[in-house]
């Protein structure tokens, strides 16, 4: 079967076809505001979404892990239609990838398993999931989770005790992203140790003189908030005391002498209002300035509204209705005179649920070995679902069994949007009392970022690195001329796949010596040969390069 290479003839009518509205002024968005740009990046960087269901959290070597895959956008979370091939690769502790697997995204083919070999040791392990063209952006948001494999025929590598306490740290998160000083903010914290959030403690905030200006403790998780006005001329810095005696010193961040401070709260009629202050340098004086205020939610924006600060007044205000701005992680940002982002703040919606599942048994007591039918029915909540997609696993739960501490609801609206881990995502969920709260503070002491600000002001394709896979795996080899060790350009050659089905294909390498191959239906080990022409087979070498991304874990 000979093929010839035509993925970029199909990344072509990809971008064509997905992007089209953004043709319309991408002549002119070179110089168009910060709004029009987002616009135009949002095109262009197009987001995926997965979420991997496994059948347990606990495995002993020698065992199958079975896995499903969500595929979605990342903007609507309705089903993607951009790739094909998902890879998956379970990493150990020292970020050694020690199983690999393609797997296809078409409907009814995102399935697969993974047998544990006994050659694995005892441990905790990551795994995790992306696309091709996820790799152009932050590996945060690859889809990761922990599994904990024991190996019961070979002996366990000793591990050092870890002090949680004595490992705590602290951090400390203006609101909007900087103290100014003599202006008031809200600061967010986190107390951590290794096993998570540390709620045992209580912390001051001192001045240089040792003076105590503000106190505070966490609300759940290690996080919390307090009330912080710091003053030109002074230093502070914080003590936190812990269980134990132990006590952390911490700098507070950086107090600028001119700038912005953006604080957010939420009324009891569903509104957001965001409050604006500006402290300039007396020498230029407060002119008055119109700033821009971008709400956005999975970078699709929602809203944009101008604040005019004037000479007299350097305060502005807006009142917005929560319905207007979507649900999951929005975020605010603010723009300057100058269309510079100057103030950033999160804010968390908790989304209305689409279905409603129930699961029913058909009795309450069971004897040992008893079959048991279980009845599972779904409730569409909302008219946007046409169909369910859905997987189930059914496993004893005990102190090594756990349940997934988030489900694909709160992967895919909380915790796919934040780098990091996120702590229990369910409690945000929940109609605990302090839940909204809790769900603030989160906010403030995370960051979104899916993307920066300085690639989107940037207005170009700088950041596509890897092509989506559209139709199938593109194979990437490297063409090189063995007499100067230089990429070697517009050499044709071959690849072969033995096995059943057989593929050959042909390709010629661009400027830069790579040489892309779209290979459809390759999954599972098969045997790749890849060379030069017979013309060309003693000047060139082709080196097949390793499609899957970085060994290193995005999230810390």
């Amino acid at each position: 079967m000979y093929r010839h290479n035509c993925f970029l003839m199909g990344f072509l009518i990809f971008i064509l076809t997905l992007f089209v509205n953004n043709s319309i002024f991408s002549q002119q968005v070179e110089n168009g505001n910060a709004v029009d740009k987002l616009r135009f990046y949002s095109g262009k960087a197009y987001q995926e979404k997965l979420y991997l269901h496994t059948d347990r959290e606990f495995y002993t070597s020698g065992e199958v892990l079975w896995f499903k895959i969500y595929y979605v956008d990342g903007a609507f979370h309705k089903p993607g239609g951009l790739s094909r091939i998902a890879y998956v690769e379970i990493i150990n502790e020292k970020n050694d990838p020690v199983l690999q697997a393609t797997v296809s995204l078409l409907p009814g083919e995102s399935n697969g398993s993974f047998y544990l070999p006994t050659s694995l040791s005892t441990g905790s392990y990551t795994i995790r999931s992306y696309t091709n063209w996820m790799k152009n952006f932050d590996a945060a948001y690859f889809f990761e989770k922990r599994i904990t494999i024991v190996n019961t025929i070979k002996d366990p590598v000793p591990l050092a005790a870890k002090d949680t306490v004595a490992a705590a740290v602290v951090n400390f998160f203006p609101e909007g992203g900087n103290l100014v000083n003599d202006l008031q903010s809200k600061v967010g914290f986190i107390v951590t140790g290794n096993k998570g959030g540390i709620n045992d403690c209580h912390g001051f905030i001192l001045d240089k003189n040792g003076d105590t200006v503000e106190s505070f403790s966490p609300l759940k998780f290690g996080i919390g908030n307090f009330n912080f006005k710091p003053a030109k001329g002074n230093t502070y810095k914080a003590i936190v005391n812990l269980a134990g005696g132990i006590q952390i010193t911490q700098a507070i961040p950086q107090a600028f002498d001119n700038g912005y401070v953006m604080q957010l709260s939420e009324n009891d009629g569903g509104q957001v209002i965001i409050k604006i202050q500006r402290k300039n340098d007396p020498e230029t004086g407060n002119a008055t300035e119109q700033l821009l205020l971008a709400a956005h939610t999975r970078q699709v924006l929602k809203m944009a509204e101008k604040i005019v600060l004037t000479s007299s007044s350097n305060k502005g205000e807006l009142i917005i209705d929560k319905n207007k701005i979507g649900s999951g992680v929005i975020h605010f940002t603010l723009f300057n005179g100058n269309d510079q982002p100057v103030c950033e703040r999160l804010f968390f919606v908790k989304p209305t649920p689409v279905v409603s599942l129930t699961v029913k048994s058909d009795q309450n007591i069971y004897h040992s070995r008893q079959k048991v039918n279980l009845t599972v029915s779904a409730q569409k909540n909302t008219e946007a679902s046409s169909s369910l997609n859905l997987s189930a696993s059914v496993f004893k739960i005990d102190e090594l069994q756990m349940t997934d501490e988030a489900t694909i609801v709160e992967y895919m609206w909380l915790t796919s949007d934040l780098p990091g881990n996120v702590e229990s995502p369910g409690y945000y969920f929940s109609n605990d009392a302090n839940a909204t709260k809790a769900a603030d503070n989160l906010m403030l002491t995370h960051g979104w970022r899916r993307f920066k600000w300085d690639d989107i002001l940037k207005s170009n394709d700088s950041f596509v690195k890897y092509y989506p896979e559209i139709n199938g795996q593109l194979v990437k080899g490297r063409v090189t001329d063995i007499r100067h060790d230089q990429p070697a350009a517009n050499i044709h050659t071959y690849l072969s796949i033995t096995g059943h089905p057989f593929g050959f294909y042909v390709a010629a390498s661009d400027s830069n010596g790579s040489v892309y191959f779209e290979v459809k239906n390759f999954y599972g080990n098969r045997q790749v040969i890849a060379r030069p022409s017979i013309e060309t087979d003693s000047l060139y070498k082709v080196e097949i390069l390793n499609p899957f991304a970085d060994g290193a874990s995005g999230r810390k």
